[in-house]
């Protein structure tokens, strides 16, 4: 038997090509394993970190009514999102869903300074006395200012004097007019 027959060398080969593309599937398999054990990791706030640092164009929706714009901050619980008439404060606890409109070619930007959660940007806003609509499950969409931050609801004074007392988990979005 001589080893250097070419039938042998082919057959070596096969054997060797077979045992390595078992060895790249199994590879492929392992490594898209690991992506999505990264993906079941991640909560909405990754998403919107993730949106801020790509520069996305970003639709947020909830309670029948949707916004799109760029992400410009994105903290805990809280994304910010720009558009052309408005200044979109998101709950990314309350009842919305987030998706790309169009990616980002470029761009993007890093973490900065800002509220670190939906409930500390709500003190800012009681602090500056802005007006702001509320757009809630429980009361629909509420203009006025926001007089107090309780540790689970805002109190939110209509033009009519109205007290509104609105669970912070019921909150979806709260707008800054431009």
């Amino acid at each position: 038997m001589d080893w250097n027959d070419p039938e042998f060398e082919e057959m070596a080969s096969e054997l060797r090509q077979q045992v390595g593309g078992e060895f790249r599937m199994e590879a492929e398999a392992v490594e898209e394993d690991a992506a999505k054990l990264v993906l079941r990791r991640r909560d909405l706030s990754d998403v919107a970190l993730e949106f801020l640092n790509r520069g996305d164009i970003v639709g947020a929706s909830g309670l029948n009514v949707s916004y799109t714009g760029v992400v410009t901050h994105a903290a805990g619980d809280l994304t910010i999102i720009d558009t052309p008439h408005s200044v979109i404060n998101v709950n990314l606890e309350g009842p919305i869903s987030l998706h790309v409109t169009k990616r980002a070619q470029s761009g993007g930007r890093s973490r900065a300074n800002g509220s670190q959660s939906y409930r500390s940007r709500m003190l800012e806003l009681e602090i500056s006395g802005e007006f702001v609509e509320i757009v809630s499950s429980g009361s629909g969409s509420t203009e006025g200012t926001i007089s107090v931050v309780g540790s689970d609801h805002v109190v939110l004074i209509d033009r009519d004097d109205t007290e509104w007392f609105i669970p912070l988990s019921t909150i979806a979005f709260t707008l800054q007019r431009r």
